[in-house]
């Protein structure tokens, strides 16, 4: 076993650990990870690199920077080093941990790896098939080796023929698979969600699809096409139990848009469902022929990326970053990517992927795009506090979508709109935003974000003081979950805000466990965690440790359980394990690049060094300093204040 970082890489099975979760590589991953760590001191030439992973198959010198760059991503940037035309070099330090054994046959070439210890410490590391670099290992066991791949090649070949025959006969039965995919991709076929005047179009798209496609069949009468874009995570944990599978569905609409109706009568809006996380794309076409080629390729690209299984925040990027090299042109990846920089506060990277979509949208004359760029340009400057320019912004996205009668994304814009006319201290025209968010989702059958319009609506009145009105607001959410018929992982966010709003320790404590009593979901997460922290607050309030500390226990994330434990040590008195608690939550999220839990965790162990002086701050100082945003500073204004950090006005 090979320690580096926090990761463990098992040579012997070819496995990669990180704090004892496995990380998924692909056979190539492996095979270029095992040579790198095999003599670290070394630059490897891409000669040398293809001769050993790719065994001399004719592939591109791109296949290789793009296999460096996915390591890179789950690894990080400095793991691997580029020395401009030489060649890559490991440039992490690597222990040996354990006994490691060779991932081949005891024939294999071997090659002896130097740790970055001193030189007693040697791990034998063995590649798989790969021929000697150095050409010293070259001997009279060569016959045997060949003997032996021929074996190895007959037996491959027969494994080969077993699956080709299954996988044409299963298709027949199932439908297509993409060769090359690395997850399955199950169709559940269409329902008139969107327009009932286009049942032909509907039924003749099914026709299409199901025959490149799998059916969910198990369990599929339980479920349909709306419920699945009401609750896609719930939908796809229903059906799929593990994370081999992508799922998807989508609502065909008539393009209104008078620029492109003529030659592109017909929109899909196409949303996945992995195990993690969803993805949304919109397609136009002339024809369901047409658009079922779309489908078929999106999905295609889709099947091929680990985005819809990565569970840290700087994977899920670097995946989006992959997905946009290999397809520079694809509109919903750009779209992503902005999303997800604008949410990390990389407004560079952010503002480049927006100017992009906005020029590719408009060569290709897709309205919906950009009107969707228009949307995330106005998002970019509303983060960066340049509130003018983001309502223009908002505003042209708000005219783009009404002329397209796409109403869900009318209603998200008008959600935006909103925030800013509260940052404005506006509430009439917060009421006016949210209530016509509410009718646009209606009128759009999307009724999980009517919902969410009223529970935004509550919470806004309540933060202006209007403590009737919001009352009134939520009661209106919770009544349209009970209409809907919603699962109850959409009760949480109503549930929570109960709770914050309730007059009583009794009442709280009563709403805060019907959140836990709910499932969680990516969505949801963030509600499950707060009401957490806020009951075991509660509880430690009235010295109540017991039931502070059973509610802790249901969460199971490191990170987070670290600091609530510091919080729960700290109320108990016990200063140095809410010092080592909260040191792990600090360290536990940086790894994770969980910006908010770094940030929480080093201004709590600021507060725990008020108390004793067996703790160096500056690096919890220096780190607030240096990633937090005026809005969290402003928010912990007075307790940053206890500590010494002075918060600059707006």
């Amino acid at each position: 076993m090979i320690n580096f970082l926090n990761f463990q890489f098992d040579v012997e099975q070819g496995l990669l650990s990180q704090e004892q979760q496995f990380v998924s590589l692909n056979h190539t991953q492996i095979q270029l990870l095992t040579l790198l760590i095999s003599e670290p001191a070394r630059v490897f030439s891409k000669e040398e690199i293809l001769a050993a992973v790719w065994q001399h198959k004719v592939v591109s010198e791109q296949v290789i920077f793009q296999n460096i760059s996915q390591l890179r991503a789950l690894l990080g940037e400095s793991a691997i080093r580029t020395f401009p035309k030489k060649g890559y070099q490991w440039n992490i330090p690597l222990e040996d941990i354990g006994n490691v054994h060779s991932i081949t046959e005891p024939e294999s070439a071997s090659i002896e790896l130097t740790s970055a210890r001193p030189a007693t410490n040697k791990i034998k590391v063995k590649l798989s098939n790969a021929t000697s670099l150095s050409g010293e290992h070259k001997s009279a066991s060569y016959k045997k080796r060949s003997y032996n791949s021929f074996v190895y090649a007959g037996v491959i070949l027969c494994i080969s023929l077993f699956f080709i025959i299954y996988i044409s006969a299963s298709s027949v039965f199932n439908g297509k698979h993409f060769v090359d995919s690395q997850f399955d991709s199950l169709f559940l076929p269409l329902t008139l969600q969107g327009n009932k005047k286009l049942a032909q179009e509907t039924e003749q798209l099914n026709q299409l699809l199901i025959s490149e496609f799998n059916i969910p069949s198990n369990k599929l009468e339980r479920v349909n096409e709306g419920q699945f874009f009401n609750s896609p995570y719930m939908t796809y944990h229903t059906l799929q139990k593990d994370n081999t599978a992508l799922l998807f569905s989508g609502t065909l609409y008539k393009n209104y848009n008078e620029a492109t109706k003529l030659f592109q009568p017909y929109m899909f809006e196409l949303l996945i469902q992995g195990y993690e996380r969803q993805w949304v794309s919109y397609l136009y076409a002339q024809d369901m022929t047409e658009l079922s080629v779309k489908v078929i390729e999106q999905m295609r690209i889709l099947s091929n990326s680990r985005y819809f299984i990565q569970q840290q925040s700087a994977n899920v990027s670097a995946e989006l970053v992959l997905l946009n090299g290999q397809f520079p042109q694809n509109l919903s990846v750009l779209q992503k990517l902005a999303e997800r920089f604008i949410d990390e506060d990389k407004f560079d990277a952010a503002d480049g992927y927006i100017e992009q979509l906005l020029t590719l949208s408009t060569e290709r004359q897709h309205a919906l795009y950009y009107a969707y760029g228009k949307w995330l340009k106005g998002a970019l400057f509303a983060t960066k506090g340049e509130q003018a320019l983001a309502l223009a912004l908002y505003e042209q996205a708000n005219t783009l979508f009404s002329d397209t009668l796409l109403y869900g994304l009318q209603s998200e814009v008008n959600k935006s709109l909103a925030d800013l006319a509260h940052d404005n201290r506006d509430y009439d025209k917060v009421k006016a935003y949210l209530y016509a968010a509410a009718s646009l989702a209606r009128l759009a059958r999307k009724p999980v974000q009517e919902i969410q319009a009223y529970t935004l609506l509550s919470i806004k009145a309540r933060k202006f003081g209007f403590d009737k009105a919001s009352y009134d607001h939520l009661y209106q959410a919770k009544t349209l979950l009970a209409e809907y018929e919603l699962d109850g992982s959409h009760y949480m966010l109503p549930f929570y805000h109960f709770a914050l709003f309730a007059s009583t320790t009794e009442e709280k404590q009563h709403f805060f466990h019907e959140v836990l009593r709910m499932p969680v979901t990516p969505d949801n997460e963030w509600v499950f965690f707060s009401a957490v922290e806020a009951l075991s607050k509660l509880y430690l309030r009235e010295n109540n440790f017991r039931s502070a500390k059973t509610v802790i226990e249901q969460v199971k994330k490191p990170a987070l359980k670290a600091y609530l434990d510091a919080q729960y040590y700290q109320a108990n008195g016990d200063v140095s394990l809410a010092i080592l608690s909260a040191q792990d939550a600090f360290n536990f999220s940086r790894t994770q690049h969980t910006l908010w839990l770094s940030l929480n965790s080093a201004l709590l162990l600021l507060e725990l060094a008020n108390t004793t002086h067996n703790i160096e701050v500056s690096e919890y100082r220096v780190f607030i300093e240096s990633n937090a945003n005026l809005s969290w500073l402003q928010r912990r204004q007075a307790r940053l204040a206890q500590v010494g950090i002075a918060v600059p006005a707006l």
